[in-house]
């Protein structure tokens, strides 16, 4: 990982008490278990100490911060990355020119007072061994010190949450330019703690981030009422003139998001009890019973596809009520075919598409005879392995095969399955009667120009491509290599259906019509490029993943931007973007795990911000792409009922596993 320290600390300040030499460790390292065994937990950790002291207390402040009165921000050291002393129990600030946790350590005996654990992130630290420690490769008494501070932190939080706002004029920027006023952020949605209902902080960070999802708060607010009107209009070649349809009330899931929603935006009422949504969502997915640890990622789909699924019936049920509930066998051919078409575009008018769902295009062009293939799919989110090698080449390359085919496929079998990840593909050898021989001279040259010209018109991008350094890790570097050109050769050549229809033919004219044609298998160029994007797209980087039987976390620090240009991994026919713009992105949102795949903890930052639209825009509009600055706000970090202010350069520091961008106007 990139930041070594998790909780801040100088690296003077940790080391005044040992000169050790530290044991070299690879930063990219993808160990299953992160963290340190350490023999210091014996003497440092004693749970019986801490549970006294931590009740005895006041939680989430410094002690020495209470006794000396210390203000931060013109209040009491609280919350401010407070360290808890294994050994004792004494919660000591992290803050900055302060370090009361630091200070503790070196007044005692150091392999006594040692081991401390944030109430911030949940991990552990040893001064000693200078490393983060693993509560689940240690004895058993740190992981049980854990549990216990995490269960104490829920009901102390509980018992008096708190709500962060943010001021109407924030303390982090300096006064704005002369003639123009200062932002006011009175009206935005406040951040709240969620209680988590038994290892729920999965559900509680991803829906910190739909809280502060402003386009989402506002389409939601429009049609939660039964008899919402819904204008849906077909395309011209339909000759269907548009239709306004009455939608029926919304099913119990998205009445269940909706009260939750403004649960979150009302102020004064504290940490928000997501059971009513939780359960609803059970419902439609049971996998999320049992309180067990599960995976933010796949509650986001479960979720927003459930949701999709009562929506979309809700407007099949609006269009067939305006035709007087028509039957199979009551309506005839004519109203068939209206009832088809406006339901046709009425589905992808519920608000989750409007906001979340994007379309990717796969497209496969065989080396052999050019014939272009092109598979369209829809994207909730867009699924990006982390970079663990660089590949020299930049245009083209080949991959180790996640799916195997047992002699290449048609192009439905390679695009199949390829939702939201390249399939890897391996080189091999394949017998020479699969190849595509070519009959002459001239008809090689006219290939090769209509080559060229296909190319060029079916793997362009909107923009300049984008070219990342040898060593970089970062989002732009992984959708770089989600986007490149993939070449399909040897087991996973194409089985192309023109060059085995040219074949066919050939043996048609030389008399050979009862010889038996084999297929033809030949290489061939992929590539996977966005071709419609939404107002919010969502990207998950892949840390869990299996390695032969077991599954492993990747614990590679990646690098994000707060504006994202989408413009190098957009296809040049990318619906409603102009070609040669930018197509820029802000960073609001982000799901940050931390721990292994044995245990870990979800937590969110949101960003508060002024909300930039109440319903959906037209894209390119003139001077659209001079924007190069995320708008004004405040982040905020939230661990279930824990909510803290934090500073832009924590932010960029995390562990990001999901990031969520909102569209720039």
């Amino acid at each position: 990982m990139r930041l070594k320290d998790p909780f801040s600390l100088k690296a003077a300040d940790m080391t005044k008490r040992s000169n050790k030499p530290r044991k070299p460790r690879d930063e990219e390292s993808s160990d299953e278990v992160s963290g340190l065994t350490c023999q210091h937990v014996s003497k440092a950790v004693d749970l019986s100490t801490v549970k006294k002291s931590v009740l005895s207390s006041v939680w989430l402040v410094c002690s020495e911060c209470l006794k000396e009165r210390t203000m931060i921000d013109g209040e009491p050291a609280a919350e401010h990355d407070i360290l808890v002393c294994l050994k004792c129990g004494f919660q000591g600030c992290n803050q900055s020119g302060i370090q009361h946790a630091v200070k503790h350590y070196q007044a005692f005996h150091p392999e006594s007072h040692c081991i401390t654990i944030s109430l911030n992130t949940w991990k552990a630290w040893c001064f000693e061994c200078n490393e983060e420690l693993s509560t689940h490769c240690n004895k058993k008494a740190l992981a049980q010190t854990l549990d216990f501070l995490q269960k104490h932190s829920v009901k102390a939080t509980s018992a008096s949450p708190k709500i962060m706002k943010l001021r109407e004029e924030p303390s982090d920027y300096t006064d704005p330019p002369r003639g123009k006023s200062p932002v006011i952020y009175s009206t935005l949605v406040p951040v709240k703690g969620i209680i988590n209902l038994g290892n729920t902080c999965f559900f509680n960070a991803v829906m910190q981030n739909l809280s502060q999802t402003h386009m989402l708060i506002d389409l939601i607010q429009e049609v939660k009422e039964k008899g919402y009107k819904l204008r849906i209009c077909p395309p011209v070649e339909t000759n269907l003139s548009p239709l306004t349809v009455t939608l029926p009330g919304p099913e119990p899931l998205t009445a269940a998001l909706f009260l939750f929603l403004q649960s979150m935006k009302e102020s004064g009422k504290g940490s928000v009890n997501p059971k009513i949504l939780f359960n609803q969502l059970c419902q439609k997915a049971p996998r999320f019973k049992g309180y067990q640890q599960q995976d933010s990622q796949e509650l986001l789909h479960y979720l927003l596809d459930s949701i999709r699924v009562e929506e979309t019936k809700r407007v099949k049920a609006g269009i067939l009520k305006a035709f007087n509930n028509p039957t199979e066998k009551t309506a005839d051919e004519e109203t068939k075919r209206r009832v088809k078409a406006y339901g046709k575009e009425g589905v992808k008018m519920n608000f989750v598409d409007r906001i979340f769902v994007g379309e990717l295009t796969n497209t496969i062009m065989c080396e052999e005879c050019e014939h272009i293939s092109t598979v369209k799919e829809a994207f909730i989110d867009i699924s990006l392995p982390i970079i663990e090698e660089r590949v020299s080449s930049p245009l083209l390359f080949i991959r180790k095969p996640l799916i195997q085919y047992e002699q290449g496929g048609t192009v439905e079998q390679l695009v199949t399955g390829v939702s939201k990840v390249n399939l890897g593909f391996t080189s091999g050898d394949c017998s020479p009667s699969t190849h595509c021989s070519l009959e002459e001279q001239g008809e090689t040259q006219s290939r090769d120009n209509l080559f060229h010209q296909h190319y060029q018109g079916a793997f362009q991008v909107l923009s300049h491509s984008y070219t990342p350094s040898s060593k970089e890790c970062s989002i732009q570097s992984c959708l770089h290599q989600f986007t490149s050109v993939e070449l399909l050769m040897g087991n996973n050549k194409l089985l192309c259906e023109n060059c085995t229809e040219r074949r066919q033919k050939q043996l048609r004219k030389s008399s050979s019509a009862d010889k038996k044609v084999e297929k033809i298998y030949t290489s061939a160029r992929k590539q996977m490029l966005i071709s419609s994007l939404p107002p919010v797209i969502t990207l998950h980087l892949k840390r869990f993943h299996q390695a032969g039987m077991n599954l492993r976390k990747v614990n590679r620090h990646v690098d994000f931007p707060l504006i994202l240009d989408l413009a190098p991994f957009c296809s040049a026919s990318c619906k409603n973007l102009a070609a040669d713009d930018r197509v820029l992105y802000s960073l609001y949102g982000i799901v940050e795990h931390s721990g292994s795949m044995r245990g870990g903890h979800y937590t969110a930052y949101v960003k508060l911000r002024a909300a930039q639209r109440k319903t959906e825009h037209h894209r390119n509009l003139p001077g659209q792409s001079s924007a190069s600055s995320s708008s004004p706000g405040q982040w905020v970090y939230v661990s279930d009922t824990t909510v803290q202010t934090v500073p832009e350069s924590r932010v960029l520091n995390s562990q990001a596993y999901l990031l969520f961008y909102e569209e720039m106007l």
